[in-house]
């Protein structure tokens, strides 16, 4: 089922049913006449909107988790890896949730990452106030050195 529904958001998103972070109502009631058909039960817009806010606190954490040195992905055991185990305790320790992610087999991680990444902030490409205060800076350098 889960599949089923990571084909249909990545068809809503391509057909534009998702902006800002936020699918469309029309994203969720295509999933919920989809899934219901297909595998005879009752879901409701609730349903999948759940599911896919499961599914982005399951990104978050584990891609959090392999972005850190001495973790990576096995993608035929669909796990985690740890080449230390002292470096995971030290990382649980100021990241509690990721604890329940040590052994769990996540067979549909390729599911989540496709409409789950595009929402995740990175940070690439951001600036602060003082990276934005030399930026009006030198554009006003370069407007006085233009001759009139």
């Amino acid at each position: 089922m889960e599949h089923v529904l990571a084909d249909v958001l990545r068809d809503q998103r391509n057909l534009g049913n998702k902006g800002d972070g936020n699918w469309k109502a029309v994203a969720y009631s295509t999933a919920t006449q989809i899934l219901s058909k297909r595998f005879g039960v009752h879901l409701m817009a609730d349903n999948i909107k759940n599911h896919f806010k499961l599914w982005r606190t399951w990104y978050g954490i584990v891609s959090d988790i392999l972005s850190q040195s001495g973790f990576d992905w096995d993608s035929t055991k669909y796990m985690i890896t740890v080449e230390n185990e002292i470096a995971w305790n030290e990382y649980v320790k100021s990241h509690e949730e990721a604890k329940q992610f040590r052994f769990k087999v996540i067979p549909n991680w390729d599911d989540i990452v496709d409409p789950c990444a595009k929402d995740k902030a990175t940070g690439l490409g951001a600036e602060n106030a003082l990276d934005a205060d030399d930026i009006m800076s030198k554009e006003a350098n370069e407007e006085e050195a233009i001759p009139s």
